[in-house]
């Protein structure tokens, strides 16, 4: 009888009952680095640039937010993989 209902709590939950806790970890994992790399990355090149040409702080500002930008189109693109691979199914 558990089973039963069990079976029926995840039929009622739709395509929400495919995804495991292990799929969402890994998820959010994949679209953490998407969002930290690129912002770190930028934002060490700025703070070298500024000591170099002793711009503080606008080099660090400007690749910043350049950072941020390309980890937006990093998680736009992961985004449309994901909707693309769930109309698959």
């Amino acid at each position: 009888m558990k089973q039963a209902a069990a079976h029926t709590t995840t039929k009622s939950r739709g395509a929400d009952a495919d995804l495991g806790v292990g799929t969402i970890a890994l998820t959010f994992l994949d679209t953490a680095w998407r969002i930290a790399v690129p912002v770190i990355l930028f934002a060490v090149l700025g703070i070298m640039g500024d000591r170099h040409f002793g711009s503080k702080p606008w080099l660090t500002l400007l690749c910043t937010v350049v950072g941020f930008v390309f980890a937006g189109l990093l998680v736009q693109r992961q985004l449309a993989a994901v909707t693309k691979e769930e109309t698959k199914k």
